[in-house]
């Protein structure tokens, strides 16, 4: 009987605890949300928006984690897409999620690549929950497994106008087909040390581009060799040297083998000069990883290298915050907005009181998730409380002081 008073006592101590709000919580739940994204098919050489309710799908497809699936042997590639977050126009950047239709015999499925990892998930579909996929015949293939190369040589007389041509007057283009996953790096080496100076992740849209070394003067006695990564829809492009000195650069192009093997380093193009002034021996070389690692890497012309960052933006309503009108919004510091991020990441549950603030909203935004919450505020006689109550959850919880103050100053100017 003792003991069953106990476990009922012990019970009743728990509800309790749990009733009255103690413990911590995350109340930080940044999520893609499909009203804030937008696709674009890629299909065909087109740049198409595509209507809401097919953006919705596409974006609903790829949250599905638990309907992912090993990417087939063999498959045919079909229609391809990119998912965009729509919030751009106010200066957060995000990579967009690059998407593609693949099938293996009547099996089909929605591949989608992550825009923070670069990796590839495959979702199995019914066609009949995508009906826009018009483009479903032809042979499955097994796609290439390594970065292939087709070296293609010419002479000086047949160069392009900033081409560079190498000690044996002849001129050089690399064509290059990327697999469906991993990177392709450049790495550079110069007295003995080395640097990664460019990262291009596989991608569905830029799968093939032509690499090529051109050289520009800027009317002094100066010379820039930049190399170019060109294809039908991806332009990028990247300094790796420029001589100021009298005697000119001499450069000597590589033997390619026919694919890059994964991780080894081959070299592809050396720079020399004797110059007394300014000696060059530098090296240029191609290297493929499996495995995208954190290093900067050059996504469509370089948007996304603002994932990592927290925005945050008071608005009175959600039209404000959609049309970026400046004269309604209010952008939080980076700082101000890591700390109210931080703080929502363990809080304790409680029910907000007081008013709503005129400004009304709070909005975090990172790589294109966000969470918006109502701003409630309550007076007292010497400070003022504030409560961010998540709109979708209707979760809520009072921020510290330092914290509280810090957002209190920037909603009531």
């Amino acid at each position: 009987m003792r003991i069953i008073k106990r476990q009922i006592l012990s019970i009743s101590l728990v509800s309790s605890l749990f009733l009255t709000g103690c413990g911590s919580e995350r109340l930080l739940q940044l999520k893609p949300l499909p009203d804030y994204w937008e696709a674009i098919n890629f299909s065909n050489g087109s740049f198409e928006p595509v209507p809401k309710k097919q953006s919705a799908r596409l974006l609903q497809t790829c949250q599905d984690t638990k309907n992912v699936v090993k990417m087939p042997k063999q498959y045919r590639t079909l229609d391809t897409y990119g998912l965009y977050f729509s919030l751009q126009n106010i200066g957060t950047y995000t990579s967009p999620i690059e998407l593609q239709y693949i099938a293996q015999g009547n099996q089909f499925y929605l591949t989608c690549r992550s825009q923070k990892t670069f990796r590839l998930s495959a979702h199995p579909i019914k066609q009949a929950d995508h009906p826009w996929l018009k483009q479903t015949s032809g042979q499955d293939r097994t796609p290439i497994t390594a970065p292939t190369l087709n070296v293609h040589t010419s002479d000086k007389a047949t160069k392009r106008k900033q081409e560079v041509v190498d000690v044996s007057n002849q001129v050089q283009r690399v064509s290059v087909e990327l697999p469906s996953k991993g990177q392709l790096l450049l790495i550079e080496e110069e007295d003995g040390q080395k640097e990664t100076i460019f990262g291009l992740p596989a991608s569905f849209t830029y799968s093939e581009f032509e690499l090529s070394l051109e050289k520009t003067t800027d009317g002094l006695p100066s010379t820039t060799f930049t190399l170019q990564f060109k294809g039908d829809q991806y332009l990028n492009q990247r300094d790796v040297l420029r001589n100021l000195g009298k005697r000119p650069v001499k450069l000597t192009y590589h033997p390619l083998p026919d694919a890059l093997p994964a991780d080894k380093t081959i070299p592809y193009l050396t720079f020399r000069s004797t110059d007394a002034e300014q000696p060059v021996t530098k090296t240029i070389s191609l290297r493929y990883e499996t495995d995208v690692k954190d290093i900067p890497v050059h996504g469509f012309n370089g948007i996304g290298d603002d994932n990592k960052k927290i925005h945050g933006f008071l608005h009175p309503n959600d039209t404000a915050l959609r049309e970026a009108d400046f004269r309604q919004l209010s952008l939080l510091s980076d700082k101000l907005a890591k700390q109210v991020a931080d703080e929502l990441k363990e809080v304790t549950l409680e029910t907000p009181q007081g008013n709503r603030a005129d400004v009304r909203y709070l909005t975090l935004i990172q790589s294109g998730k966000l969470q918006t919450f109502d701003v409630y505020l309550k007076a007292r006689a010497n400070k003022t409380d504030v409560y961010l109550k998540d709109i979708r959850t209707k979760k809520a919880a009072k921020l510290s002081g330092e914290v509280a103050a810090n957002l209190l100053t920037e909603v009531e100017e």
